[in-house]
């Protein structure tokens, strides 16, 4: 076995792991009705105020139809608004509504309150070791990105 080989199957164990263990394939994660995609576009819609649709399936590898389906079911729900750019009629700007901060401040809070369920049994010291180990993760996989990007 190469080295290649190796990491990608320790990779495909650890996301096993952190999968199921942080309860994301959950039919009912965080007993809310989005999907991990859909909390993650909502996050990432908050992170930057108004943003891009093109931007957002940029950002997070989403196919853009897969995206315009979900930001339709968000404008219908009334979690986002949707502008056109005077500049580009193909380009829209998602903004989040009142509706749509409050369910993302929750959905924030929910997450929150899982991953501290999952680590209140470790210690100052392993706090810190599982740390370092994810900004390691970030530093090599994620060479030439922003790491600021993956703050929420």
């Amino acid at each position: 076995m190469d080295k290649f080989e190796k990491t990608v199957n320790e990779i495909r164990k650890f996301n096993r792991f952190y999968t199921v263990n942080m309860g994301f394939l959950n039919l009912d994660y965080l007993n809310m009705e989005y999907s991990i995609v859909e909390t993650r576009i909502l996050f990432e819609i908050k992170m930057n105020g108004t943003c891009m649709q093109n931007e957002i399936a940029k950002t997070l590898h989403i196919d853009k139809s897969y995206l315009s389906r979900i930001i339709k079911r968000f404008y219908k729900g009334g979690l986002v608004e949707k502008d056109k750019s005077k500049e580009d009629k193909r380009a829209t700007f998602i903004t989040l509504t009142e509706k749509g901060n409050t369910e993302t401040e929750k959905l924030i809070e929910l997450t929150n309150h899982q991953i501290r369920a999952q680590i209140s049994k470790l210690d100052s010291d392993e706090c810190d070791k599982l740390c370092n180990a994810m900004n390691t993760v970030i530093s090599i996989l994620g060479k030439g990105e922003k790491n600021e990007d993956y703050t929420i």
